[in-house]
């Protein structure tokens, strides 16, 4: 009975955790299949045999509804082998086999766990190569965001594993000893008709989705590591697919030097469009916003971009528009950081052509400057000693201030301000109002909304929860940004202001992975190249956009060249892809 119960007991926690992550439905009880591929049951006289035949196909080999009561092929197989090996092996083995084969249980839970934790995250597969080279950016999210709570939380996970560990050790350990007294032919009977049993499942296709009654977890691991095999011979083949193409790139001369601003507003994607809930705050929020950008007779044009990344990896998305690379894995990522330094991407290009280069960081803690920029200002280098906010502790009001004062000013023209803005970085905090003194915000200040009576109208437009904190995060950066434009940034100028990818956790896949891409300048001639490059001015932006006016965020670096080395009045020539790179496999 013991056995018995922990073989139900450890299968359940081993199989349904995952397989209830990816269901798009469930059924409590599997005793009723949900019709069949083949057409409706026939209970009549004389379709009652070969109802009842595909009743029982379905109820113990192959359902059509997804119901949670699935068995682990893998697991039948360990535990019915370390029966077989109790029976057969004599108890000297005991000491070596029972241990394991705990560790080939704890391998199989902890390769599951990880698929369904990546599944649920990031809406695919497992890959371990892009996966592992993940580690590093997520323990800096855990570092940066975690707080008493989360680590209460990993220690409550951590004394559930150990008590999972101790629960599956002793009933390896008495499955041990049972088996060792069964009779020789009985054990392999069993194990053979038990393993049989999962092979019939796994091979028989009477429904017409592959969903068998019986899992097996090696399928997965072998898809899994042929994912990563087929990413790592893309990425030995990416140095010489896309050099070639980025020297040409780079090739361009400008006719115009005029000082630069990319503005990546963080999280900044498509979703105010795209979903309902933000209608009435979003539009009200870009009325103002155009409203104050006439006031100083800067037109803004508007576009959507299409981010290689959902919901998170900003790394990459600011790769890809720096380098005009595509770049939808870590592998890919990691294979353009080893190349970086020898490749012209658009900071380079600009230093070589004149250009004092300053990045902005406020979310950063150490300095990886990959692109060479003249100067990186990072968090500890703000001199701040105030109260923390969000994700980035420094206000971005702060960090846009100290980089214009100490750095900015210093520096002839032309010059590249590439600004990082962390307010709408997840978890959506309350950012703080907007001073007029600066210096004031070393001391505690009220929140920005409280200051703010007519975005608090918009806001309460929105759903309570993380849509309303993220869209007040969003008004606050755009109120920096206008008033950046009203006190701070000189004539003869093109600023960028645009998202790295789409909030994650309230997108719920609205919005694609498109975000936003804005462009201010005060140079007249470059108007009408931007409409034709697709470009609204003063117009609410229509979602879904057209398909024919497609923009990859790879596009950023052509883009920008081609405002920089465009004759006035000619038309904009840059790729909407970028530059091209070799197809990455597709699962």
């Amino acid at each position: 009975m013991h056995i018995a119960a922990g073989f139900l007991a450890l299968n359940l926690l081993l199989f349904v955790p995952l397989y209830l992550l990816n269901a798009d439905e469930n059924d409590f009880w599997p005793f009723f299949p949900l019709g069949h591929p083949r057409g409706a049951y026939d209970w009549g006289w004389s379709g009652l045999g070969r109802s009842t035949y595909e009743y029982a196909m379905q109820l113990f080999i192959r359902r059509f509804n997804k119901d949670i009561f699935r068995v682990s092929a893998d697991w039948v197989f360990l535990f019915s082998s370390l029966i077989l090996a109790a029976r057969c092996a004599g108890n000297r083995w005991r000491s070596t086999v029972v241990p394991l084969a705990g560790l080939a249980y704890a391998v199989l839970l902890a390769f599951m766990a990880y698929s369904g934790f990546i599944h649920y995250l990031f809406d695919r597969p497992g890959t371990l190569l892009d996966d592992v080279l993940m580690l590093e950016s997520a323990w800096i999210f855990v570092r940066d965001t975690w707080g008493l709570a989360e680590l209460l939380y990993v220690v409550a996970g951590l004394a559930a594993v150990a008590g999972l560990g101790l629960l599956a050790a002793r009933c390896l350990d008495a499955a041990w000893r049972w088996g060792a007294g069964l009779d020789r032919r009985r054990a392999i009977a069993g194990w053979a008709v038990v393993n049989l049993y999962c092979v019939v499942s796994l091979s028989w296709f009477g429904a017409a989705r592959d969903d068998p009654v019986i899992q097996l977890q090696a399928k997965h691991l072998y898809y899994n590591w042929q994912r990563s095999y087929d990413v790592l011979a893309t990425v030995e083949a990416l140095d010489d697919s896309v050099m070639e193409g980025a020297v040409h790139l780079a090739e361009s001369t400008p006719v115009r030097r005029p000082d630069l601003f990319l503005f990546e507003v963080e999280s900044y994607g498509a979703a105010l469009w795209a979903d309902d809930d933000y209608l009435v705050a979003r539009r009200g929020l870009m009325h103002r916003v155009r409203n104050e950008l006439d006031e100083l007779r800067l037109p803004m044009f508007t576009r959507f971009a299409s981010s290689p990344v959902h919901g998170g990896g900003s790394w990459m998305s600011t790769a890809s528009a720096l380098s005009g690379i595509r770049m939808e894995s870590h592998s890919v990522y990691w294979a353009w950081k080893r190349m970086a330094r020898r490749y012209p991407h658009l900071i380079e290009y600009l230093a070589r052509h004149g250009y004092y280069t300053l990045a902005v960081q406020p979310g950063a803690t150490w300095t990886e400057d990959i692109y060479g920029y003249d100067d990186v200002i990072i968090r500890p280098d703000f001199s701040y000693d105030g109260w923390f906010y969000g994700f980035g502790h420094v206000p971005d009001q702060w960090a846009l201030d100290y980089a214009f004062s100490n750095r900015w000013s210093r520096n002839p023209r032309p010059r590249l301000l590439h600004f990082f803005g962390v307010s709408t970085h997840f978890a959506w905090e309350a950012p703080p109002r907007i001073t007029e003194d600066v210096a004031e915000l070393e001391e505690p200040q009220p929140a920005f909304l409280e200051t703010r009576p007519d975005y608090v109208e918009l806001a309460l437009t929105v759903p309570q929860g993380w849509k309303r904190d993220y869209f007040v995060t969003v008004a606050y950066e755009w109120e920096l940004l206008l008033e950046a434009f009203r006190q701070r940034i000189e004539p003869g100028f093109i600023a960028l202001i645009f998202g790295d990818h789409q909030p994650p956790f309230i997108a719920d896949g609205r919005g694609d992975n498109d975000v936003p891409l804005h462009v201010v300048t005060d140079i007249p001639t470059l108007a009408e190249p931007l409409k034709a490059a697709g470009f609204s001015i003063g117009e609410e932006l229509a979602w879904p956009p057209s398909l024919s006016t497609a923009f990859g965020m790879e596009a950023v670096y052509p883009f920008v060249l081609s405002l920089l080395s465009a004759e006035a009045g000619d038309a904009l020539e840059f790729s909407p892809t970028g530059i091209t790179v070799p197809d990455l496999p597709t699962w």
